[in-house]
């Protein structure tokens, strides 16, 4: 099985860049997009019927904002869950939980902190939702757990080209980077790392200015989190960084 994860920044615009086409060539057998920014409705024929899957969405109550989507390829049974049942989350179309054979998957765009930092808080309670909801799920299923989505946060200093400068901006706070380290604490594994341990230079996201893309000068805040229970059945961890379409690039996890 393939995973796809990727921060389309307005899955209609990313369409009329080649979402659909690159979704034909890949056909993996799930994707989760993030920051959708649009109702169902509003979106053409082949988003909401994809050819070889069946696509969720969890749109914001605020139009063009937000959102996210699971596509999930035909013949594969599972069962998908909006939300968390928090509404403050919920209304911003932040979650979608699709329970596997053998795993639940979250599809999760974590919130900005906003430069003023006015919305850290509310990013750091709806981390610890997070966590929580996958603990409980953990516990009352034995399922393992896959958690994939754009993050906000980059982790270490290995994870930005200017991890000095950026110290007191939100996606690289002490604050965002703690949880980070407690979530590993309880037993999660950042996937990407563990193949990839210490090398620099691998972002997913790209400010449109200077040409940051074409210098690589970027963060890496969209992420692959398991447990560890389930290393034994990930075979790699990859960010597909020829991908265009959006500001973010595609990651991709392989299970055996």
């Amino acid at each position: 099985m393939k995973i796809y994860s990727w921060n389309v920044a307005g899955i209609r615009a990313c369409e009329k860049k080649g979402l659909y086409d690159w979704y034909l060539e890949e056909l993996a057998e799930v994707y989760c997009f993030q920051e959708t920014k649009a109702l169902p409705e509003q979106l053409n024929d082949q988003l909401v019927n994809p050819k070889s899957h069946s696509a969720i969405y969890a749109p914001a109550v605020k139009k063009g904002y937000s959102g996210v989507s699971t596509w999930v390829k035909s013949g594969i049974e599972h069962k998908h869950t909006i939300g968390l049942g928090i509404e403050e989350f919920d209304n911003e179309g932040r979650t979608i939980i699709t329970e596997f054979d053998n795993f639940f998957l979250f599809n999760c765009y974590f919130p900005n902190g906003q430069r003023d930092h006015a919305r850290v808080p509310y990013k750091m309670s709806y981390c610890k939702a997070i966590e929580e909801k996958a603990q409980e799920l953990h516990q009352q299923f034995k399922k393992d757990i896959i958690i994939t989505g754009d993050y906000n946060t980059a982790h270490h200093p290995i994870d930005l080209a200017n991890p000095k400068t950026n110290t007191k901006s939100t996606g690289f706070l002490p604050l965002e980077r703690e949880w980070m380290d407690h979530f590993e604490e309880i037993g999660y594994v950042d996937i990407f790392r563990h193949f990839t341990p210490e090398e620099n230079g691998h972002y997913t996201w790209w400010t449109y200015r200077s040409n940051c893309r074409e210098r690589n000068i970027g963060w890496r805040i969209d992420y692959f989190w398991t447990n560890k229970d389930m290393l034994k059945n990930i075979k790699g961890c990859s960010h597909h960084t020829d991908i265009l379409g959006s500001d973010h690039c595609p990651i991709s996890l392989e299970l055996n």
